[in-house]
């Protein structure tokens, strides 16, 4: 019987086997003038991660025969690299555009390499312990950056009109029911997290539920967690699809197969020079549960 590390060693073959085929076939199909672009980002220096970004300038854009180089050295870029931190993951934003002819071939390609990708990831979830998971990883194999091995290679399911590359720079907010949130605590009441005391824990919980129940039943709760600055894709459809722009996480190039080229925006430097003024948020103050980013709101 294979044991996990074997299994993880062997899934791990097979998704090199499948980017390798996937590879070849992409340079066979690109031709000898490839049309694809890039942007370069900083990487950031071990002991940096949690520094705040107040600007990220693009270290160079690159082109063509360039660009599809460094696109498929980032699809199998899964190591630390010496001086750069393991806790921000390496980021290329940029796009691959191939004929139309070659939809089949290349959907096939990617098809095979994130299913090898979706494998590795079920496997090594497959363990409940988070310090498990690490040491599974690390042992078998040293210095790779388990979210760069998960990340799915990006096909674009329909021809595009346009690509507004951009930068997010948000809060994720979400409406909390307060009943579930109680449930949630109560659950959480009997796992006290590592290295805290059973009954430190039960008390802070217990405080918490009290701060819940205790609001006035007009004030809803709001999740909203602050999310870090990463490159974003927005897509406009060349069809009239419902809705006809999305929006892509730019962590790696993407991949279109259309004979129309799309009108490309540039990832530039952040912050932009010019700033969308948004409308107030209504969720402020102080949390109400700090740890959980749950902040009262007032509709």
């Amino acid at each position: 019987m294979f044991t996990l590390a074997a299994e993880l060693r062997h899934i791990m073959e097979q998704l090199e086997s499948a980017l390798a085929n996937f590879s070849q076939t992409l340079r066979q199909q690109v031709g000898s003038s490839p049309i694809a672009g890039c942007y370069c980002l900083p990487e950031t220096p071990t002991g940096k991660e949690h520094e705040p970004l107040e600007s990220i300038v693009i270290t160079r854009q690159l082109n063509g025969k360039e660009a599809l180089e460094a696109t498929l050295a980032a699809f199998s870029r899964w190591h630390l690299k010496a001086d750069c931190s393991a806790k921000a993951s390496f980021r290329l934003p940029g796009f691959i555009v191939l004929p139309a002819s070659t939809r089949e071939v290349i959907s096939g390609r990617v098809e095979a390499v994130n299913r090898q990708k979706q494998a590795f990831r079920a496997l090594v979830q497959q363990l409940d312990d988070k310090d498990k998971k690490f040491t599974l990883v690390h042992d078998t194999f040293p210095g790779l950056i388990t979210l760069q091995v998960y990340r799915q290679l990006a096909l674009l399911p329909y021809a595009a009109s346009r690509l507004g590359f951009t930068w997010a720079n948000k809060q994720i907010i979400q409406k909390v029911d307060k009943n579930k949130l109680v449930e949630q605590l109560m659950q959480s009441r009997l796992s006290p997290p590592p290295l805290v005391n059973e009954h430190t824990w039960q008390q802070c919980i217990d405080r918490e539920i009290y701060d819940v129940k205790r609001l006035p039943a007009h004030t809803e709760l709001r999740l909203r967690r602050p999310v870090k600055t990463h490159p974003m894709v927005n897509v406009r459809w060349q069809e009239p699809l419902s809705p006809r722009q999305q929006q892509f996480k730019a962590h790696l190039p993407l991949l279109l197969c259309q004979d129309e080229l799309p009108a490309i925006t540039p990832l530039c430097n952040y912050p932009p020079t010019k700033v969308r003024q948004r409308r107030a948020a209504r969720i402020g103050g102080e949390p109400l549960i700090p740890r959980l980013h749950i902040y009262p709101f007032e509709p």
